[in-house]
């Protein structure tokens, strides 16, 4: 009896999903798409060069991947939401995390406060994570000196400038001239900060020229680019890049922990059955002895820095402000007077 032919299965092939291409129609989609790229891009070339100076400089430690940093480290937000932090430094022989980077590229000074939110609430990290010995932002993009310092300052993070976005825009412009005369477009610059950070030009071909940059791997070699820009010279003039300052940036939070560590500061904050936190910080122990026993064993206390004050007594110290300082300047003048005579 002849056997039956058994059915050979043809394995499916899957489709690959059809590539994005945006029109006009898709502004502020194709707006966002080409910032998310080059975000993504950069956070990329910054996590992979992070990685290459930990296993050339530091063997002992390793940049967790990112799913595993996911998992490991948890950021506390505003509203009762969580957001994962996926670059973690942690040793080879340990679970525990280390230090914390984030790299974030931002476009223009209206999405300060959304980049940088997470930034302020990263110190409340090392109060559940003692081992973490701090933060570090590498940032791209349209970050000012004073935004950056207010994080900083703040959030006691180390903020570190790689590059601009005039210096970003800068490296793809000679990608565009290429991409717009293959489609036979119209010229596209990006030149004009001013009005780029206020709105892209024609995002719809900058989204497309990026997609096809991207599918071609010549993206990420450009945003190597982006780590070699002069950010400062040294004391022998020496140029100092931008990749330099992530490079300080790890030394500095994984120098050799010291034998005999030193408590530098206290932060004490008190939990009122009200609502209200009275917060402050010391670097004097005594200093902070007397607070605490100021406010743990005075309800009077308590009641008065959490209690509103009047407008009554703001507008006495308001006038005894300006009764001050009419009584400096009456100084001033009567000095200048003597020195003019």
């Amino acid at each position: 009896m002849a056997k039956k032919s058994q059915k050979v299965r043809t394995p499916r092939i899957k489709k690959q999903p059809a590539v994005k291409i945006y029109t006009s129609t898709d502004g502020q989609a194709a707006a966002s798409k080409f910032g998310q790229m080059i975000g993504d891009a950069f956070a990329d070339v910054v996590y992979q060069y992070i990685q290459q100076y930990l296993s050339l400089k530091y063997p002992d430690y390793v940049l967790l991947e990112p799913e595993l940093g996911k998992t490991l480290v948890r950021l506390a937000m505003p509203g009762g939401t969580s957001r994962q932090l996926d670059n973690v430094i942690s040793q080879v022989n340990s679970i525990d995390p280390v230090a914390l980077f984030e790299s974030k590229w931002l476009k223009d000074g209206r999405h300060h406060n959304d980049k940088g939110a997470w930034i302020l609430q990263l110190k409340e990290i090392s109060r559940h994570y003692p081992t973490v010995r701090g933060a570090v932002a590498n940032l791209s993009g349209y970050w000012t000196e004073g935004v950056r310092m207010m994080f900083e300052s703040k959030g006691r993070v180390n903020m570190v400038l790689v590059a601009t976005d005039n210096e970003v825009y800068s490296t793809l412009q000679s990608a565009i001239d290429a991409h717009v005369i293959r489609n036979q477009l119209d010229t596209l610059k990006l030149d004009d900060m001013q009005a780029i950070r206020n709105k892209l030009p024609r995002a719809w071909d900058l989204a497309n020229c990026l997609v096809a940059l991207k599918a071609s791997g010549t993206l990420v070699e450009i945003a190597k680019s982006w780590l070699n820009f002069e950010r400062a010279k040294d004391s022998e003039d020496k140029s100092i890049l931008g990749k330099h300052l992530i490079e300080e940036a790890i030394d500095k939070l994984l120098h050799p922990l010291p034998e005999i560590p030193q408590i530098v500061s206290f932060e004490i904050s008190l939990q009122v059955d009200s609502g209200n936190v009275i917060y402050q910080r010391f670097e004097d122990l005594e200093e902070a002895f007397d607070f605490m026993e100021k406010y743990t064993g005075q309800p009077q206390a308590i009641l008065e820095i959490i209690t509103p004050r009047p407008k009554e007594s703001s507008t006495m110290l308001s006038e005894s402000s300006s009764a001050i300082q009419e009584i400096i300047d009456d100084e001033n003048n009567s000095k200048t007077d003597k020195q003019g005579n």
